[in-house]
């Protein structure tokens, strides 16, 4: 009978050494796979739009040519004269997409023969919204306290409020010009002619009050640009 071997102490050396490396790769594996439990999400978009103030009327300015005007002419909605010529309508629209203070600036000027000349026997003006207020009347306008004020030829009015109530976007205005050149119209108007010019323009009403103003007037209490 074979007894079994005996392993010798070189061997068992050996075989210590081998039963190290295994247990250190062990724990080479154990450490290669471990890992803190963590997570990420991303938040859902956060995007922030401004508003858009604008007013579409075909251009920002339309313009108003009116000569040939005989003494006791006047267009249809004028009140006097022969109401029988065609005042000058503009459709105004507000598009923007917040709500705005809508305003109007008037010039008028005059060919080299003068046709509007300010006083009350010369071209008179009535320029205002359909259904709304008036913004000159003859040959005035009204400052902020109501105050009657002349409209001289090719000095502008800026800042006309239209409406002491803010326009909301798809707004429509019919802005009309009616005019009348009185009989008492002196000769040195023959030959004469005028442009009015008008200037629509629209600015945010949040965080702006009108404070004192009223439509119909010159508003300066707002900031208009």
């Amino acid at each position: 009978m074979k007894l079994l071997k005996l392993i010798k102490p070189r061997n068992m050396k050996h075989l210590l050494a081998a039963m190290a490396l295994v247990g250190a790769g062990a724990s080479l594996t154990i450490g290669s796979t471990f890992a803190l439990f963590s997570g990420t999400e991303a938040s859902s978009a956060n995007t922030f739009t401004t508003g858009t103030v604008s007013v579409g009327s075909g251009a920002a300015s339309t313009v108003c040519a009116l000569s040939s005007l005989m003494p006791g002419d006047s267009s249809t909605n004028f009140g006097s004269g022969s109401a029988t010529l065609t005042p000058c309508t503009y459709n105004v629209v507000y598009t923007g997409s917040a709500p705005a203070w809508l305003a109007v600036d008037v010039a008028i000027t005059s060919g080299s023969t003068v046709l509007y000349s300010g006083i009350a026997t010369g071209l008179q003006l009535q320029v205002g919204v359909q259904g709304g207020s008036t913004v000159m009347n003859g040959t005035t306008y009204k400052v902020v306290g109501g105050t009657d004020t002349a409209v001289a030829a090719g000095v502008p009015i800026t800042n006309l409020l239209l409406s002491a109530t803010p326009a909301v976007p798809s707004a429509a205005l019919q802005f009309n010009i009616n005019y009348l050149l009185p009989l008492l119209a002196p000769n040195a108007l023959q030959g004469g002619s005028a442009t009015v010019t008008l200037t629509f323009h629209a600015v945010q009403s949040a965080n702006q009050p009108i404070l004192t103003c009223v439509a119909g007037r010159q508003c300066n209490t707002i900031t208009w640009s």
